[in-house]
């Protein structure tokens, strides 16, 4: 626009499918960003996003009890990967608007101050068919294909056999007519200067925001397979030979409570990074947080100081050693859709020791780190089946490794591994391993473009990630098995005819788990396996100018 304004506008519209039944995505988002330049010293900067989202809400496959311990049912009988155990219906649905405004003055002593402000507006419904229950029945058990029982019958204990039947008691449920709105506002100031021979680099910050939420939540009463003229509640699921359409999609809020809360969140920080010799640095600082929480039938109001400190010494010009020590708050609030409501628990408290050694190569071109570290936790806020479990503490200890980089023109090289030997501690769950928690990942990504020749602009690249065991409860009641999923991607990109060297267009041709491997990627408990996508293939054309 000019030299001392800018505009930025980018628009996208979705429209897609995916492997699982009855499964729409739209997506439509426009973004503006802006940027004034007042003097050469200070700034405006400015941004605006809209999003107007339509997406179904999948919740996987669930577990059944048997003679061995609990297992997933699709690793026990034949269940095509496309099923889904819940209705056409079921969809979220939201809008959201944010703007964003930061103003940047930089002093002529090298100091910089930044204020900052923002504002986010949603709006937001959905409505899912929730699985409440398994129901077990042998393979002669009395019920219709419709998932009606026309006799008295009692449920199996356990999927022993692989002609038991297996059926979920469902509900509908839903949140209606959401309401949130965000405010954000932060200021930042920080430079450098002296004392004696000793330099400072100085940051001091604050940081508030203000959330209020409403929402009413619906529900319908759970099936049991009885029909509703001899006073049931409507038919079970048969996981085997599905039939749809026996849950209501209609929520109605009329006579329902309005349920609301709001939050306040102030922080202040001071970090001063200093450099005590040409090898050797010191880090202090800390944060203070005070966290107020309403709602109808609770309130709290809280606060915290987090230490931080960390040493850095350069053993050689491109290796250095480091430790350091922080400690972290972080409130527990969230709502609830099992229950259809919003709980305050006592906030979560962690501390972060950690020891490691960052070395470069070639030229600084290829970074590497290694690291141990342990962190202990207190209050652990999770969720199984979307009730709120507080856990007194979690612990997790272990050491990473990564590099990244590229070495040679045209390379790119990103690798990883990481060992984590976590616990939780709990009444009844005291020494199991976390959910979702691998104890060994490793992920490794190398591509090659070539920079000249006939082939210049032909690009490949293949990875592999790898994702081991895992509990899927806090129980430790089943396993989510190890998994290795590889990609493998080719492109070639192509400068525009009559244009400068800045506008290309890139063809692109990729492959996602090419093996097509089957795996569970998470649990949220018993009624909520994630489903892995399988092997997919898709072919993309972009433009820069």
């Amino acid at each position: 626009m000019s030299d001392k304004a800018g505009l930025r506008v980018v628009a996208s519209s979705q429209n897609a499918e995916s492997f699982r039944d009855f499964t729409d995505i739209s997506r439509d988002t426009i973004s503006i960003s802006g940027r004034y330049d007042f003097t050469d010293s200070t700034r405006l900067d400015v941004s605006y996003e809209y999003r107007d989202e339509s997406r179904p809400l999948d919740r996987g496959t669930v577990t059944v009890d048997t003679p061995n311990g609990r297992e997933i049912i699709n690793n026990l009988i034949d269940i095509p990967i496309e099923r889904r155990f819940g209705e056409e219906f079921e969809v979220f649905e939201s809008e959201f608007d944010f703007f964003d405004a930061s103003l940047i003055h930089q002093f002529d002593n090298g100091w910089a101050l930044k204020l900052g402000a923002a504002k986010e507006d949603s709006t937001a419904n959905d409505i899912q068919a929730r699985p409440r229950a398994v129901v077990i029945l042998n393979q002669g058990a009395p019920i219709t294909s419709e998932g009606f029982f026309f006799a008295p019958v009692a449920p199996e204990a356990l999927f022993d056999d692989p002609s038991d039947q297996v059926f979920l008691a469902r509900r509908t449920d839903g949140s209606r007519d959401q309401q949130t709105d965000v405010t954000y506002y932060n200021a930042l100031i920080s430079g450098e200067f002296q004392t004696g021979k000793v330099n400072h680099r100085l940051a001091i910050g604050t940081d508030y925001r203000s959330l209020d939420t409403s929402r009413f939540f619906v529900t319908t009463a759970t099936t049991n397979g009885i029909p509703e003229v001899f006073g049931g509640r409507g038919a079970l699921f048969d996981i085997r030979n599905p039939i749809y359409g026996n849950l209501s999609d209609t929520l109605s809020t009329e006579g329902l409570p309005l349920l609301e809360f709001e939050t306040t969140d102030f922080g202040f920080f001071i970090n001063d990074y200093i450099e005590l010799t040409d090898q050797l640095s010191f880090l202090i600082g800390g944060r203070y947080d005070e966290v107020e929480f309403g709602a109808p039938d609770t309130s709290f109001k809280t606060d915290s100081f987090s230490p931080q400190v960390a040493l850095n010494y350069e053993v050689a010009q491109s290796t250095s050693v480091f430790i350091s020590y922080s400690e972290a708050f972080e409130p527990n609030t969230a709502i609830f859709a099992e229950l259809g409501q919003t709980e305050a628990f006592e906030p979560e408290e962690s501390d972060q020791i950690e020891l490691g050694i960052k070395s470069e190569f070639f030229d600084g071109n290829l970074q590497t780190s290694a690291a141990l570290y342990r962190i202990d936790k207190t209050n652990v806020l999770t969720a199984e089946n979307g009730l709120p479990v507080l856990r007194d503490g979690q612990s997790s200890q272990g050491f990473e490794v990564s590099v990244s980089g590229q070495p040679i023109p045209g390379m790119n090289i990103i690798a990883g591994y990481a060992y984590t030997d976590a616990e939780i501690v709990g009444e009844g769950v005291t020494g199991n391993r976390p959910r979702n928690v691998g104890e060994n990942t490793f992920n490794l990504w190398v591509s090659y473009e070539w920079q000249a020749g006939a082939f210049e602009g032909v690009g490949v690249g293949g990875g592999a990630f790898y994702n081991g065991d895992r509990a899927g409860d806090d129980a430790n009641s089943f396993t989510l098995d190890s998994y290795t999923l590889v990609d493998l991607s080719a492109w070639y990109t192509v400068q525009v005819p009559g244009g400068d060297g800045d506008r290309t267009v890139r063809f692109q041709l990729a492959a996602k788990n090419l093996f097509d491997e089957e795996y569970f990627p998470a649990s949220g408990g018993n009624e909520r396996i994630n489903i892995g996508t399988p092997r997919t293939v898709f072919g993309s054309v972009s433009f820069d100018f």
